[in-house]
Order: C-alpha cells, then sequence, then structure tokens
C-alpha cells in the first residue's frame, strides 16, 4: 500500500534518535496500514493519521504524561512484522508499551490463524526480552466486499487466538473487533470508500473509535463483555460429524465473567452445557443427546461483574453437518427458506459484486450481481425445508 515505502524510511531514521533524558512512559503503536492511519483524512500531516494521534491527544486531555508513537506500516504481515519490530527496540526503554495490532494481511496472504498467533507471540516475545510491556489488540472487521474473508469468518478465528494467545500469557489486550462489530451500520459510517480496498480501513469516525478503544484499556474502563476465545466446530465449518462435541472458552478482560449469567444457546434454546472455569476464563462444553443434523446455530448469552454490567446475547457459530445441504435460498441457514431469507435478500438486492452490499452467498446464480434471477431462485424453494 502507498504507506509502506512512505513510512519505512521515518522508522529507520527514528532508530538512530537518542532518547531524552527524562522521556516519560511511550506507547509504541505497531501494526500495519491500520495502524499507519490509511482511509484517515487526507489533509492531516502524515504523523497525525490514525488512531495512536487520537490516543495521544485522549492521553493528554486525561492528564497523562505518556506518549504515542506510531510504527504502522501498510502491506505487512506478521511474518515481516517479527523482523521489522527490532527496528523499534532503539527508541524504547525498559517499561514502555508495545501494542501489537497486525494480522488483517496474513488472512489476505492465506496465512493460517495458527501461524499469526504465533508470529505475534513471538513479537511479543522479543518486547518482553527488551524490557518492554505488551499489548495485544484484535483485528478490525473486514469489509462485505472484501477480496478474501468477506463474511470474517477467518478474522473471527483469528480474533479468538488473539484473545487466547492474551489471556493465556496475561497480558492486557484491546479488542477493536469487538467494538467494531457493536455499531450499528458499521462499514457506512466508520469505514472509507478507498477505491478497491483489499481488507477496510477506518474513516476518522472510525479511528476515533478505535483510539477510544485503545484509551478506554489503558485508563481501566470495562466497556468490553465477555468474548469468545477458540469455539469448535468453527463459525462457517462444514462436514462437522454428528457426534462432535462443542467446545466455547470465553476471555474477559475486565472485571470478569459472570458465571451464573452464562448460558449456552444451541439453535435458540438453553442447553445444559458444562461451565469450568473463572471470571477470567471459562470453557463450555455440551455434548448432544442426539446426533446432529442440519445447521446448528450456537449462541453465547453471559454479561460481565461491571456496573452496569457488560453483556453479549449473541450468535457465536453456526456450522453444517456433514451430509446437509442447503437449499438455495436459506440465506441464515436454519434449514427452511421463508420471510426472513427474503428479508436477507432484499437487503442486499440490486448489489453488484465489488459493492459494499453484494454478499456471495445471495449471488445464488453466482452473476456478479443479486436482482430479480435471484428473487426467482429464492421463491422457487420458498416454504420448503432443507432437512
Amino acid at each position: 500500500m502507498t504507506f509502506r515505502k512512505a513510512l519505512l524510511v521515518p522508522l529507520l531514521l527514528a532508530a538512530t534518535l537518542p532518547w531524552p533524558a527524562a522521556a516519560q512512559k511511550t506507547y509504541f503503536a505497531y501494526g500495519d496500514s491500520i495502524t499507519a492511519g490509511l482511509g484517515d483524512d487526507p489533509s492531516l500531516p502524515l504523523e497525525e493519521a490514525g488512531y495512536p494521534a487520537r490516543l495521544q491527544e485522549l492521553l493528554e486531555n486525561a492528564g497523562r504524561p505518556e506518549k504515542v508513537e506510531n510504527f504502522g506500516l501498510g502491506a505487512e504481515d506478521t511474518s515481516e512484522g517479527i523482523f521489522r519490530i527490532e527496528v523499534v527496540f532503539p527508541v524504547t526503554r525498559p517499561g514502555d508499551v508495545m501494542m501489537i495490532m497486525e494480522g488483517t494481511n496474513d488472512i489476505s496472504r492465506g496465512i493460517s490463524p495458527e501461524t499469526t498467533a504465533f508470529n505475534l507471540n513471538t513479537m511479543a516475545g522479543k518486547c518482553r526480552r527488551e524490557g518492554l510491556d505488551v499489548i495485544h489488540a484484535t483485528v478490525i472487521p473486514r469489509l462485505p466486499n472484501a477480496r478474501v474473508d468477506e463474511n470474517n469468518l477467518i478474522t473471527q478465528q483469528t480474533n479468538g487466538l488473539i484473545r487466547n494467545l492474551a489471556g493465556i500469557q496475561n497480558r492486557p489486550l484491546v479488542d477493536p473487533f469487538e467494538m467494531f462489530t457493536q455499531q450499528t451500520d458499521l462499514f457506512d459510517r466508520l469505514y472509507s470508500d478507498i477505491p478497491d480496498d483489499p481488507v477496510g480501513h477506518p474513516n476518522p469516525a472510525g479511528y476515533d473509535l478505535l483510539a477510544q478503544t485503545f484509551f478506554n484499556v489503558l485508563i481501566g474502563v470495562d466497556d468490553v463483555p465477555p468474548v469468545t476465545g477458540v469455539v469448535r466446530p468453527a463459525n462457517g465449518s462444514r462436514g462437522i460429524r454428528p457426534s462432535a462435541l462443542l467446545e466455547v472458552e470465553v476471555w474477559d478482560f475486565g472485571t470478569g465473567i459472570d458465571l451464573g449469567a452464562t448460558e449456552l444457546l444451541v439453535n435458540g434454546e438453553v442447553v445444559p452445557a458444562t461451565i469450568t472455569g473463572d471470571p477470567r476464563q471459562i470453557r463450555i462444553t455440551y455434548q448432544p443427546e442426539r446426533p446432529w443434523r442440519g445447521a446448528v446455530s450456537v449462541g453465547l448469552r453471559s454479561q460481565d461483574l461491571a456496573g452496569p454490567p457488560n453483556a453479549v446475547d449473541r450468535e457465536i457459530s453456526r456450522f453444517r453437518i456433514a451430509g446437509s445441504t442447503l437449499l438455495d435460498g436459506d440465506l441464515n441457514e436454519d434449514g427452511r427458506v421463508d420471510g426472513t431469507d427474503l428479508v436477507l435478500l432484499g437487503i442486499r438486492f440490486g448489489a453488484i459484486q465489488g459493492n459494499r452490499r453484494y454478499e456471495r452467498r445471495a449471488d445464488f446464480n453466482q452473476d456478479g450481481i443479486i436482482n430479480g434471477d435471484d428473487l426467482a431462485i429464492l421463491a422457487s424453494n420458498f416454504g420448503r425445508a432443507s432437512f
């Protein structure tokens, strides 16, 4: 991306500059073009783009003396970030903080979520050996017309592993993915309109939210509900065994999970799942009395111990059992083509491939446009059940 070459020289120059003798703690924002600020107001100077400059302003307004430095580099994936992070070390001091938000380019390049998590932990290990504290951050949702993972299935898996990494290593976590997905009209309000954006970058309002999300963690404000780590079977999985065990890891990086208010739902109904763990991390398991069939929806209902509590009540996984097939038109994959699917198609009606409203699975004939032909296909199956 355009930020890549533009930022490389300043990074190398910064590595040669000595620290002032009386420097305060510094936060180093490390990541890709989303950290660099691609998609922000183009009239801003480069050093003011993205969330780091906004975070600096929030800290100043709160009377905090810490500084924030932007070490974002466009188009970088974590396999490259492992090596570049060493460029930052000469300008750090023990006690400084490295905030690592990287991984969306891994998804674009087919790097597995497990490899991404390994690379992030390697970066963090290098930082710790330099005496730096580390804060991990999830990656933001990808656009619905992104070239890869437009439905955010791989992004969800990656973020689950990032949460697991932070939790297991007892490091703080900033969760932009969770905070962004809570927003209404997310992509219209908070994402830039960069032509042919391969992943999705925030606009100025999006960078405001990103900075606030980091700021709240730094000052100890808990506004994030319990979040999922690894979920098995993963959201979007196909060909799952009818006897598969359902496993869900849940983390809370703030006040803790309210275990008594935590429930697992299967196809909309609360099930007698086994919950083990403590307020920081729990593991939920469920073995169905009868074999799974068709498409299975898994929901999590929980809240934390904050006052008032931050609550979550949403679907966390939908997977399909081996041998199950869905009728064309069953957009929500509940096994029946009905009015809900018609509404979902209507939301995307008229969208052309490349448009943010376009969704491949709603383009039943795969001609690049969601139109009357797709409506006719849905209508031909209306009222029918898949299984």
